[in-house]
């Protein structure tokens, strides 16, 4: 009776989640004079307590672990969960740019190495720039790092754009001279609802992100500057995941499954998918869907897909589930 009742209440999700902090030793910090050292970063993240497998969420650039609330409470409900804060995102440490973009799949590697969360069969779901940081980590760990990794159109440009990275970037300006200064929760909610991006979200998504993405100040927590710098990195050539795909000794034993959004003409960079089609050939346990109609924030604007795509994959991994 009592290790029946045990075993109950292990596998009772947490209503909410905690709020956790966490420091990496000899991670790159830029300082305020522009040279980059060596040196402690402290990350923040969210963690929902629930029965294994861990499960490890990673978000887009510019926002934060609390976006994806209701694909994780829909979806995940019951399992433990924890929703990672970039560097210079939500709570984590903020310093000058650049974000250099390997830096995030870096300290992803260095986060689940320093947790040991691979011990509780680890599964990886990760968002555009989260994608991105997740299969970098796979391919740059000594030992096989997840169960399964789910990739919602994940930053992985073809292999042509790394190599004439001017040619490919895009205007950044747009977000240099993003508001970043509301004088209230609600004041930014009612601003961004207005805007096209923003429009498109579900009320109780833009509210996660808007209560979570400003300090006590209701500043932004990801400042323009940052935001720019990372997409700038983003095709730079070394951001180029290709070869360490192709040298990595355990990324090809990992099923993993890219969700891609559509294609389309739209002058908005985010209407977009920025997965190359054929980077489901990059992986030997690979398989590859691509939405119809859907933009590259279909987490945020239609997180149902989201969340079928999220139960899907946990069927497709039934068998990392059933022992547990």
């Amino acid at each position: 009776m009592v290790t029946s009742l045990t075993r109950i209440f292990q596998r009772m999700p947490s209503t909410n989640p905690s709020s956790r902090f966490i420091t990496l030793p000899n991670r790159p910090i830029v300082q305020a004079n522009g040279e980059t050292t060596q040196g402690p970063l402290e990350l923040h993240y969210w963690e929902w307590k629930g029965h294994q497998p861990t499960i490890l969420f990673c978000h887009a650039a510019s926002f934060h672990g609390r976006c994806y609330d209701r694909i994780i409470n829909e979806a995940l409900h019951g399992y433990h969960v924890i929703s990672l804060d970039f560097r210079g995102h939500g709570q984590s440490q903020k310093h000058p740019p650049p974000y250099r973009f390997r830096w995030f799949g870096e300290d992803v590697l260095h986060f689940v190495e320093t947790l040991n969360l691979s011990k509780n069969n680890l599964i990886g779901i990760g968002h555009s720039s989260g994608g991105f940081a997740l299969a970098y980590a796979a391919a740059t760990a000594s030992k096989r790092l997840f169960q399964s990794l789910l990739l919602l159109d994940p930053v992985i440009f073809p292999r042509t754009m790394y190599e004439d990275a001017d040619s490919a970037m895009f205007d950044l300006s747009f977000i240099l001279r993003r508001k970043n200064q509301w004088s209230s929760v609600d004041d930014m909610i009612s601003r961004l609802e207005k805007r096209d991006t923003f429009s498109r979200w579900p009320k109780d998504t833009l509210r996660d992100y808007c209560t979570y993405a400003i300090d006590e100040n209701y500043k932004l927590l990801c400042a323009p500057e940052g935001e720019a710098s990372i997409y700038q990195s983003g095709i730079q050539p070394d951001s180029n995941i290709y070869p360490l795909i192709e040298k990595s000794k355990f990324i090809h034993d990992i099923p993993i499954h890219i969700v891609r959004a559509s294609f389309g003409e739209s002058a908005n960079p985010f209407d977009w998918s920025v997965t190359t089609p054929d980077l489901v050939k990059s992986f030997k346990r690979g398989r590859d869907t691509q939405l119809k109609n859907s933009r590259h924030l279909f987490p945020m604007e239609e997180p149902d897909i989201a969340i079928d795509s999220v139960r899907d994959f946990i069927k497709e991994n039934k068998q990392i589930f059933s022992h547990l």
